[in-house]
C-alpha cells in the first residue's frame, strides 16, 4: 500500500493536483517548508496512519516538501527510519533503504535550506525597493474581529481559561500562540 504526502507554501502559486493521484491516499499540508514536518497538522495525520498501517509506503515527489530546513528534514528521514517506515522521494527514484538514500537527502537538504536563505533574501530586497518607492504599506496590524467573533473562534481557549489552567498549558494544548491565549484572556 502507498500513501502521499504533499505540501505547498501557496494556494496562489502553487498546486498539488500536480502531486496528487487518483486512488492514492494524500495528506496535503498548505505551510512554509519553515514549519518543522512534525508540527504539521496533515503530516500529523500521515504518522497516525503509519501507526495503524506501518508496512504502508509513503511518496514525497522532492526533498524540499519535507522541509526548508537541514536539521528537520535529517530528523524526518531519521524518525521514518528508526520506525521502519518507507519514505520514497519520487523525482530521486529511491527510498530510505538505499545506503545513497542519506547522502542524496544530506545534500539536497542543504540546497533546500539555502534555496529558502535566497527566497527570504529577494523578498526583502523587494520590500526596500517598495518602502524607497513609498508603496510599500506592510502588513495590517492586529485582527479586524470584533469580540464576540474573537471569543467564538478561540471557544477552545475560553474553556481553558475558565477552568483556571495556566496560559502556557493552554498553549500547550492548543496549539495556539501566547498572544492569541492573552487576546482572549484580556478580552473575557
Amino acid at each position: 500500500m502507498r500513501v502521499k504526502y504533499v505540501r505547498i507554501s501557496s494556494e496562489l502559486t502553487q498546486n498539488e493536483s500536480r502531486q496528487l493521484e487518483k486512488g492514492i491516499i494524500a495528506f496535503v499540508d498548505k505551510c512554509s517548508g519553515a514549519v518543522p514536518f512534525m508540527e504539521r497538522p496533515q503530516a500529523k495525520k500521515l504518522l497516525e496512519y503509519l501507526k495503524a498501517n506501518p508496512n504502508c509506503e509513503t511518496e514525497i515527489l522532492a526533498v524540499d516538501r519535507i522541509g526548508r530546513s537541514t536539521l528537520d528534514i535529517l530528523q524526518t528521514i531519521q524518525f521514518f527510519k528508526s520506525n521502519g517506515y518507507v519514505l520514497k522521494i519520487k523525482n530521486l527514484g529511491m527510498d530510505n533503504s538505499s545506503p545513497f538514500f542519506d547522502l542524496m537527502i544530506s545534500l539536497l537538504g542543504t540546497l533546500a535550506e539555502h534555496e529558502r536563505q535566497v527566497i527570504k533574501e529577494r523578498c526583502r530586497g523587494g520590500i526596500e525597493v517598495a518602502k524607497a518607492k513609498g508603496i510599500y504599506v506592510g502588513r495590517k496590524k492586529g485582527t479586524t474581529d470584533d469580540r464576540n467573533r474573537t471569543l467564538k473562534k478561540h471557544q477552545d481557549i475560553v474553556t481553558c481559561l475558565n477552568s483556571k489552567m495556566k496560559v502556557a498549558d493552554i498553549c500547550r494544548l492548543t496549539g495556539k500562540y501566547r498572544s492569541t491565549v492573552q487576546k482572549v484572556k484580556g478580552m473575557i
